[in-house]
């Protein structure tokens, strides 16, 4: 089978290894594609630790056929979706736990897709810990795959102004087309700006999807008194730990509600996510502008992490088919 390892900060090498065989509590499943995650970004650029590291790893969104199933509990020909990280999905076959570890999925539909569910649920995993939003303008930090998510979900769930903040253009002419009403370009006068839009308020609900010091700093600035800030984006992008050294002060002045989200019930989210897009309720097609072979996981990197202005790209799939 196709395996790709990351043998040092953005280098893959593509490895032809033995397909697995599924034993007890075991079900070998075969991709039909896979997704890059922002979370994959830190072995990428070099906060993994040690390289190599195991083949297949990091990846997580993916899913697939069901090939064997020893136990019965899934039929051959399934088609499931995949998640966590105790498996590599950054190769042809995987081995996965057939009692609660996939999410079965329907046999029609575009993988790609169907794919973005497990994305999606997180993003709605989000949504339990809000007030309601509707009639609330709300500011989306970066507009990534996750951005993009949460504007559709915005929008669905009725907020009156949803306005996407980011510092690439294509970003955010996508962001339109996902359910934002205003886009704004990151950078001096962001502030003033989105305070003009809400008749001079700001808003009280605000989005970070990036993860970095410098988006939380500003995310806090964007927010009225005692309003929300959803923080969404993983805080390893600047160093491994996570460590962030943060304006509090300012925050704890503005009586700023902090609220963290990630790791969400895969069976209590991805089912409704799954749900919303098969039914038609967002559309995810505009943010998935690349769907590449697997074997040509070096240049899917480099497109999503390095070079997406060059590419315009958003999310990148890499299918097996």
């Amino acid at each position: 089978m196709q395996s790709a390892r990351l043998i040092k900060p953005r280098q893959w090498e593509l490895l032809d290894l033995d397909i697995p065989t599924a034993m007890d509590g075991q079900m070998l499943v075969r991709l039909e594609c896979t997704a890059i995650c922002g979370t994959d970004k830190s072995a990428w650029i070099g906060l993994a630790g040690d390289y190599p590291l195991a083949p297949g790893q990091s990846g997580h969104e993916g899913m697939g056929i069901v090939e064997s199933c020893p136990s019965g509990r899934y039929a051959v020909g399934e088609r499931v979706l995949l998640y966590g990280f105790d498996r590599p999905l950054f190769q042809q076959y995987v081995l996965a736990d057939d009692d609660g570890g996939c999410i079965r999925l329907p046999a029609d539909g575009d993988a790609d897709v169907i794919l973005m569910s497990q994305l999606f649920g997180t993003v709605l995993h989000a949504f339990y810990k809000l007030d309601p939003v509707i009639g609330q303008d709300v500011v989306v930090l970066g507009q990534g795959p996750v951005g993009q998510l949460f504007n559709a979900a915005l929008r669905n769930l009725g907020a009156r102004r949803i306005i996407a903040v980011d510092p690439l253009v294509h970003r955010l002419e996508i962001a339109s087309r996902m359910g934002a009403t205003h886009t704004l370009l990151s950078g001096a006068g962001l502030v003033e700006q989105v305070r003009s839009l809400g008749s001079g308020e700001l808003p009280p609900l605000v989005v970070e999807a990036v993860g970095k010091q410098e988006s939380f700093q500003l995310a806090a600035s964007l927010l009225r008194r005692n309003g929300t800030l959803l923080y969404f984006g993983v805080p390893n992008k600047e160093e491994g730990r996570g460590v962030m050294s943060l304006d509090f002060l300012r925050m704890f002045v503005n009586e700023t509600r902090i609220i963290t989200t990630v790791g969400p019930n895969p069976h209590f989210d991805y089912s409704p996510a799954l749900q919303w897009i098969t039914e038609g309720r967002i559309d995810v097609r505009p943010m998935l502008t690349h769907v590449m072979p697997f074997a040509e996981i070096q240049q899917a990197f480099t497109m999503a992490f390095d070079e997406p202005e060059k590419h315009g790209a958003v999310k990148v799939v890499m299918s097996f088919d």
